[in-house]
């Protein structure tokens, strides 16, 4: 038995699952169907050289992609200003961008269970996968890309959650007369801090990021609250003035995610391998989520060819340099957020100043 089962099919199941068919090897891929929420994320130029390592360049287009014309942030002061030395990047449509991968992968004769995964039982030269309707699978070796919940995550994965910050947000459709500038927005205030991003198709997500627990009453399920909340921001309520989205907003409840940040201290635990959000979790402000994915897909692909040969050198290296990495986005993180010293009686912030 070699088979390699991936579970989740977001963008890290999807790179894995593509990795393995490209080295030659007939994955299984476990994941019902979903509908995949677009929140306005950006790819970088490093997430599309890993889509043209694994021949999905092609999937970038006019419809799943609008070129960024930069960032721009009121961060540690009042006044605007343009980030120099980002990636510009592209703001994507990850719904349609994630279709057009599961797409691509089920014209090559992908095998795919419809079912969720529901327990892992690891074997002495295996693991065993439940599923939802009382079937078990067999695999040599499994990658969890089960996202945020993460199968494997039980507590002797020892993933530790760092805060609990949410993203109360809303997407909106850009009337045809106003002008809609392909750049992202990020403003920070008491409650935390405010993301704006174009989307294809004249659409733009505005997101309010704070604690759950400071989160206003309401503003999560009432759009005229939580528009009172953006009106009190500088640039982002003179950005939805200038769209004429006032109205859209007040009329539409926000939709709520979670955002926080839980890291593991391991992500190999026999032959079970774990990547993107199923590995690590990450606060958006310094990470590049799909950067991650992609690459931690496909990197734990290769990690579980090797397992199936008896080889844990490569899932040893693998998770060495995914610790690495969130070892060096936690610096950038506490980093960015110690630029911010307006509102340090806040809680939001006292929480980010305090020592480590």
């Amino acid at each position: 038995m070699d088979r390699i089962v991936v579970i989740g099919a977001g963008v890290a199941g999807l790179s894995a699952a593509r990795r393995l068919a490209l080295a030659g090897h007939s994955p299984v891929l476990v994941a019902p169907d979903r509908v995949v929420p677009s929140r306005g994320e950006t790819l970088s130029a490093t997430a599309v050289s890993f889509l043209d390592g694994l021949g999905w360049s092609a999937l970038i287009d006019g419809d799943t992609a609008m070129a960024s014309q930069g960032r721009f942030s009121i961060w540690g002061d009042s006044a605007l200003r343009r980030a120099t030395g980002h990636e510009h990047g592209a703001h994507i449509d990850r719904s349609l961008l994630e279709g057009r991968m599961a797409a691509s992968l089920a014209e090559s004769g992908l095998e795919r269970f419809a079912e969720a995964a529901v327990g892992l039982e690891h074997l002495p030269r295996g693991v065993r996968i439940g599923l939802a309707d009382g079937r078990w699978l067999d695999a040599a070796a499994v990658i969890d890309a089960s996202g945020r919940a993460a199968l494997s995550g039980v507590p002797a994965a020892d993933r530790r959650r760092l805060d609990r910050l949410v993203c109360a947000y809303q997407v909106h459709d850009v009337p045809d007369d106003a002008e809609l500038a392909a750049a992202t927005l990020v403003e920070a205030v008491e409650l935390g801090w405010w993301y704006m991003a174009p989307m294809p198709g004249r659409r733009m997500m505005t997101g309010l990021f704070t604690d759950s627990d400071l989160l206003p009453a309401g503003a999560a399920k009432d759009g005229g609250l939580w528009s009172d909340v953006a009106r009190k921001t500088i640039a982002i309520a003179a950005r939805l003035d200038s769209l004429g989205l006032d109205a859209a907003c007040n009329a539409l409840s926000p939709q709520v995610a979670p955002a926080a940040s839980i890291v593991p201290t391991h992500l190999v635990e026999g032959r079970v391998l774990r990547s993107g959000d199923a590995a690590a979790s990450l606060d958006p402000l310094g990470a590049n989520g799909l950067s991650t994915a992609l690459w931690s897909g496909s990197q734990a692909a290769k990690a579980a060819l090797a397992l199936t040969a008896d080889d844990p050198a490569p899932a040893r290296a693998y998770e060495c340099a995914f610790l690495e990495g969130i070892a060096h986005h936690l610096s950038v993180q506490r980093s960015l957020y110690a630029v911010e010293r307006r509102f340090t009686d806040a809680s939001f912030w006292s929480r980010r100043h305090a020592s480590p």
